[in-house]
């Protein structure tokens, strides 16, 4: 097949034309590929960061959380033995001291029990007097004298026995406070199940709450703390007096609780307290902006600004509330933290400086 002249000239110029493009695309594309991707932040930028000069300083800030008031002894009434009810000697929402008779219950088949033992027990102690005697005369063996002391014993120790019995027919106040609602009437048949009522102790309250773990080493014993409840006027004080040893696994909180004193019973157990834990620290403290801070495996870090490069160090915190927080190693007086673009920025990546402060 031959080609005409005119066909073989624009076959000609088109693959000319071809070559120069593919040779220009590859000539303007080497210098770009050489130079590698840009180091800095999103595109390869270079970031213009704020910095802060760290000083030792002072914090004082508070931590505020919610708890729990609890009475300070609380305790829910059952009868210990079944039995019918004879007899209520209390009314509810009163006060009663410690060992008053609360509720009777039915003792007539053990009193029985006890007179019969008492009774048995005068006859066993004659007995084992004349055994005695005899004994000392040699006018009777030693195993019937032995026989007629176990005698005794045994009838002693069922007295005890039934006397406990009976006590456990006698429910009692275990402390003094103020009794609850009544949730049976004389007559009624009782056993370990059934709920009698409840006696509270509110001469005092304890204060529940709990802390994030972090805060863990810093809550102490003896702190104080201060709570404002719903619906009552004015701001209670109360005193930390207990830390959970652990942290809950399943909340990562801290449990601590507190004590208060209750004057006129205005504090009501089971309510709902908004609670304030102030927080002071010496002023050799390094604070920094809580922002700063950027989670790492090994805990947290910060970056320094170092000749126009931002240098990544691994830091201790100690307490932190949202807004700031205090670094306890890994920081000293005078060194340059980088306070703006901090999720842009990556480790040696380079940046340039925009606004200067001294943190105090």
């Amino acid at each position: 097949m031959k080609f005409s002249k005119k066909a073989i000239v624009i076959f000609s110029v088109v693959l000319i034309i071809a070559l120069l493009i593919i040779l220009k695309l590859t000539v303007y594309s080497k210098p770009e590929e050489a130079a590698g991707p840009k180091r800095g932040g999103p595109g390869g930028r270079t970031l213009k960061v704020n910095i802060t000069v760290v000083q030792p300083t002072e914090l004082s800030g508070s931590v505020r959380t919610v708890g729990t008031i609890l009475p300070n002894e609380e305790v829910t009434l059952v009868s210990e033995v079944n039995g019918r009810v004879t007899a209520i000697h209390f009314r509810e929402g009163t006060s009663v001291r410690k060992g008053e008779l609360l509720v009777k219950i039915n003792d007539s088949e053990l009193q029985a029990q006890y007179e019969k033992a008492l009774s048995r027990k005068k006859i066993l102690e004659d007995r084992e007097y004349r055994e005695r005697i005899l004994l000392e005369k040699n006018a009777t063996s030693r195993e019937l004298y032995d026989a007629a002391l176990n005698e005794l014993n045994a009838n002693k120790a069922d007295i005890d026995l039934i006397a406990a019995q009976i006590e456990k027919t006698e429910i009692r106040a275990p402390f003094y406070g103020t009794t609850g609602l009544r949730y049976i009437s004389e007559g009624a048949y009782v056993n370990p199940t059934i709920k009698i009522t409840t006696l509270q102790k509110m001469d005092s309250v304890k204060i529940d709450f709990s802390l994030p773990e972090r805060y863990f080493g810093i809550v102490k014993n003896g702190d104080r703390i201060t709570f404002t409840l719903d619906g009552v006027k004015g701001k209670f004080n109360a005193k930390v007096y207990a830390i959970e040893p652990k942290i809950d696994f399943t909340t990562r909180s801290l449990k601590a609780r507190a004590v208060a004193v209750n004057p006129g019973y205005t504090i009501p157990g089971g309510a709902f307290a908004d609670i304030e834990l102030p927080m002071m620290r010496s002023s050799g403290s390094i604070v920094l902006p809580a922002e700063v801070l950027t989670p790492d495996v090994l805990g947290y870090k910060v970056f320094i600004y170092d000749n126009g490069r931002a240098v990544t160090r691994p830091v201790e915190i100690g307490f932190r509330d949202e807004k700031q927080v205090i670094i306890t190693s890994g920081l000293k007086a005078g060194d340059t933290v980088i306070t703006s673009g901090i999720i842009n920025l990556r480790p040696n990546s380079p940046v340039t400086l925009g606004e200067v402060s001294v943190r105090e």
